[in-house]
């Protein structure tokens, strides 16, 4: 007896091969385009969540879903400026290590 699937699986997305001679090159200011997703973490004040949790219940959305779609209409309207390259190209983020007390 064959088992149902209970889930579609999308395809990974293809990465394109590298030759060994071809250096990878750094690009100019990164241009806003749909690519592969990023993962975040933030605190969200518990209300809201509850809130964004009980509407995707009813609406049959995910909480990613109500997030991504909040963003789009939030950003619709509002002029967005590129971060300067010396910020935008930065390899290290986050805190800086606490210096050693003598």
């Amino acid at each position: 007896m064959a088992k149902e699937r209970k889930f579609d699986f999308a395809p990974l997305p293809l990465v394109p091969d590298l030759q060994e001679d071809e250096p990878e090159v750094a690009k100019g200011p990164a241009e806003v385009v749909d690519g592969a997703p990023t993962k975040v973490t933030f605190d969200c004040d518990f209300v809201l969540m509850e809130n964004m949790k009980d509407y995707g219940y009813w609406e049959g959305l995910t909480q990613k879903d109500i997030i991504i779609e909040s963003l789009k209409l939030y950003f619709q309207d509002k002029e967005i400026r590129p971060r300067p390259d010396k910020i935008r190209n930065r390899t290290k983020v986050g805190r800086k290590p606490k210096s050693a007390l003598v």
